[in-house]
């Protein structure tokens, strides 16, 4: 699987010149930005309505569905890249007031699928190794004993602790989530629109995201705390107004926050 160049690439995209990236690892900004990241994406919603009213609607019904069957979280990882990938491409087009069709925005995805899928491997990869390490550090542990007849014994224990440790242990973990989000979110775009490789995309995303770490601990805080409390809120309320809005809100302020980043203002 080539991840780099893939062999599909039409002879006019192998021609057409990568836009330059003025900041390759990303520039502070202020979090004040964000609610013009919002606007952007409303306004490049405006120009396409019916196509992003039908990837927002999807993406929630699969979202909300994703809470009734656990087994297809696995699935999410894959997919989200592609969705995040395919409305940075989109409202690319839009912002240059050139909107592109979903056959152009499909065929950009062709090209880009691999590089894509694997961003959320190696997203998934960072969760998966964290929480191992966290599991041989905080849970399992290393008994030697001696009998009485001078045979010794080395056991390994598991067991979990809820005070000092365990608190620890979920701000870790929380972390671990962090980073791997960090480094997932503007790799999309990077991938799409700069044909960088997923490595270097996920790179330069965690210093970008690492750079404005106020804006990024807001959305991450307030997306952690929706979660938690999604459980509490009725299933016919959380189906129709929290999953749609936790689901717009990260897609609509995406692209507009990978441009103040990367591009500049």
């Amino acid at each position: 699987m080539n991840i780099d160049c893939p062999s599909d690439v039409s002879k006019e995209t192998r021609l057409h010149r990568v836009p330059a990236l003025p900041f390759s690892g990303g520039r502070e900004v202020s979090p004040l930005h964000m609610a013009d990241w919002l606007v952007s994406g409303w306004r490049a919603a405006s120009m396409q309505p019916v196509l992003w009213l039908s990837v927002l609607l999807i993406s929630a019904d699969f979202a909300t569905l994703l809470g009734l069957l656990p087994l297809l979280r696995p699935l999410a990882v894959l997919l989200a890249p592609l969705v995040v990938g395919a409305l940075t491409f989109v409202q690319d087009g839009a912002s240059k007031g050139e909107p592109v069709s979903i056959r152009e925005t499909f065929a950009a995805l062709a090209r880009r699928s691999n590089a894509l899928c694997v961003i959320g491997l190696y997203g998934a990869a960072i969760v998966a190794i964290g929480y191992v390490i966290l599991l041989a550090t905080f849970h399992v542990s290393l008994v030697s004993s001696v009998t009485a007849n001078g045979v010794h014994s080395l056991s390994i224990t598991y067991g979990g602790d809820q005070g000092v440790r365990g608190a620890l242990e979920s701000l870790l973990g929380a972390s671990i989530f962090a980073v791997a989000i960090a480094a997932a979110c503007f790799a999309p775009a990077l991938v799409m629109l700069h044909d960088m490789t997923p490595h270097d995309a996920m790179i330069a995303s965690l210093s970008g995201a690492a750079r404005n770490w106020p804006a990024t601990l807001v959305y991450f805080v307030a997306m952690t705390v929706a979660v938690l409390l999604a459980p509490m809120v009725p299933l016919p309320l959380r189906a129709l107004v929290l999953t749609p809005l936790l689901t717009a809100v990260p897609l609509l302020s995406i692209y507009g926050a990978y441009r103040d980043v990367f591009i500049g203002r």
